[in-house]
């Protein structure tokens, strides 16, 4: 049976994978800060099982990896999101979204890295379209997902020659606690559901990246391309300014 560990796995995307997982027989672990949200869907199946870990104290990961054994797939999943202007943005808010995305992931990382190399498989980020440009009123979440955009690419330029195979996720918006605070229309919005299917669909591929939906990633991308003046005056139009 295979093995998948899954951070954030007690609600949003996290959720819908487990259960996905599980369905096709996995042996899935789960893990967040929630003991009684692990709980509840643990108590779905039997293969389900919960473990309670903040990803941003190193030795509550360790002993996580120890208690978990050797895994064949890790998903990299937990995240914190805190939206709103620059100026109305608490420096703690800053720490705590930098802290849970990109310093909590790098605990995770060091910790599943060794058993990868020695026994092979996959790991997995998630990241999120928000990485790719500066977006209003994102000045604490995206910059926090670019950095995992960039850990990812060199971490797969790192492990090519090893059995370690390394994938960025980068969703669109998701329907979940973190998208309910957004105030504004959220274009291409998914179902959790939608989005483990897009997932499981890419994890079954060596891709680096696994972006969804498509029409909303063919837009990020152009925007990428956009010289500064015509992104900027865009932003403007989107900002409402």
């Amino acid at each position: 049976m295979k093995r998948v560990w899954i951070t954030g796995g007690g609600s949003g995307i996290g959720k819908a994978l487990a259960l996905s997982f599980d369905d096709d027989g996995w042996d899935v672990i789960i893990s967040g800060r929630d003991q009684k949200k692990l709980v509840a869907i643990c108590g779905q199946s039997q293969n389900i099982r919960p473990i309670v870990c903040d990803i941003t104290d190193s030795k509550d990961v360790s002993a996580c990896i120890n208690s978990i054994g050797i895994l064949d797939l890790v998903i990299l999943n937990a995240g914190d999101y805190s939206p709103g202007p620059t100026s109305q943005t608490s420096m703690a808010e800053f720490r705590k979204t930098m802290e849970v995305n990109y310093f909590g992931t790098i605990n995770c990382i060091q910790a599943v890295l060794p058993g990868l190399k020695t026994h092979g498989g996959q790991l997995a980020v998630v990241a999120s379209l928000a990485g790719y440009i500066g977006l209003p009123n994102a000045s604490g979440y995206g910059p926090s997902k670019a950095a995992l955009l960039s850990l990812c690419e060199s971490l797969r330029t790192e492990l090519q020659d090893s059995p370690v195979t390394v994938q960025v996720i980068n969703p669109g918006f998701v329907k979940s606690e973190l998208t309910a605070k957004n105030e504004f229309d959220m274009p291409y919005l998914m179902e959790v559901e939608d989005a483990a299917r897009e997932i499981r669909h890419g994890l079954e591929t060596d891709k680096f990246e696994i972006a969804f939906p498509t029409p909303f990633v063919r837009r990020m991308k152009v925007l990428k391309l956009l010289p500064y003046w015509a992104y900027f005056k865009l932003m403007q139009k989107v900002a409402g300014t």
